[in-house]
């Protein structure tokens, strides 16, 4: 039997993901795929100390919570040669529907910005701003504050007057207002892993007009849950203005997408996330309205080979980074 060496051996990557998030993601082609290629997935048991299994290269992870970190924190002290992919610190950022955009507004790429956002916690003091000031105004996107992958983190709406408002803060405040822009009912969702971006377009919120704000107003009060806004669209709601296929809305160039995608993997300090993009025609740009952590990697097509060679990549650079380390302490001994 051939020793096994650094050279030969499997570049170990311990997971430590929900049920659904590993069931949708660690399936048998992705880790078969991955084998041949010199990669070896470890699952880790959250509850257990990481030093007391693996060995691991490398970790990815989508666990929150103190006892999760800590025990992060202490297997990169013990193991600072191993990779964390990616630290909590940077994460967290994402948790936070306000701060997870402000890395945007930084890169200061050309005809890229993010919709106006408004913090809000009770009635009034949204009475006393929104339909005043020209940066915000109906109709408004609804979003939980915490983006924390909780059932009410998803809790998002569409309202169109003050009475809607007042039905949505009523609920679970405190919660960001986000202009709504129409956008041709076509959403580009870009995945990032490492140095790969890929956009994808989606079926987004159609385009609001004034009937279907009438119709909101006399119906619903103002206020609409997305998921029977898609509802409406499906069933053939005449009250909707949608594009349909999203044909006639302009996809951002590669070039575009790539400088995008690099800046904000520089400025959250992350590998593996998504950002929804949406194009606005009035100022003839796009406006990044959510980033979310270790997205559906699986709707890719071509995922395996995708993921493969991210790992790869990281496998590479513990082996360069070790090379200019050995390098160094040669030419200390030589001098």
């Amino acid at each position: 039997m051939p020793e096994i060496t650094s050279e030969n051996r499997h570049f170990r990557v311990g997971y430590a993901l929900p049920a659904t998030k590993t069931e949708a993601f660690m399936v048998e082609s992705f880790i078969t795929y991955a084998k041949k290629r010199g990669i070896e997935f470890i699952p880790i048991i959250p509850s257990k100390p990481l030093i007391e299994q693996g060995p691991f290269d490398c970790i990815i992870h989508k666990l929150y919570g103190d006892q999760w970190n800590l025990n992060l924190q202490t297997f990169t002290t013990g193991h600072p040669n191993a990779t964390v992919i990616d630290p909590p610190s940077a994460i967290n950022r994402l948790h936070n529907r306000i701060t997870m955009l402000e890395p945007v507004t930084r890169l200061n790429i050309p005809k890229l910005s993010i919709p106006t956002q408004l913090l809000v916690d009770q009635v009034s003091e949204t009475v006393k701003y929104l339909g005043v000031t020209k940066d915000l105004m109906f109709p408004v996107i609804a979003k939980p504050l915490l983006a924390d992958g909780t059932n009410n983190a998803h809790d998002i709406s569409l309202v169109v007057n003050h009475e809607g408002l007042t039905k949505v803060l009523a609920r679970d405040p405190p919660m960001v207002l986000q202009q709504f822009v129409n956008h041709g009912g076509t959403m580009f969702k870009v995945y990032v892993a490492g140095e790969y971006a890929e956009c994808v377009k989606r079926s987004s919120l159609p385009d609001v007009s004034n009937e279907t704000i009438e119709k909101m107003t006399s119906e619903s009060g103002g206020v609409m849950i997305f998921s029977k806004i898609s509802s409406s669209v499906i069933n053939g709601d005449d009250g909707w203005s949608d594009n349909g296929s999203g044909e006639k809305v302009k996809m951002p160039s590669l070039e575009f997408v790539d400088e995008v995608a690099k800046g904000l993997r520089q400025a959250l300090g992350l590998h593996l996330f998504n950002f929804d993009m949406i194009r606005d025609d009035k100022r003839d740009g796009y406006l990044i309205v959510d980033i979310n952590y270790f997205p559906g990697y699986e709707k890719l097509p071509f995922f395996e080979s995708v993921m493969t060679d991210f790992f790869i990549k990281i496998k590479k650079s513990q082996e360069l980074k070790k090379m200019m380390e050995e390098n160094i302490e040669v030419d200390n001994l030589e001098t």
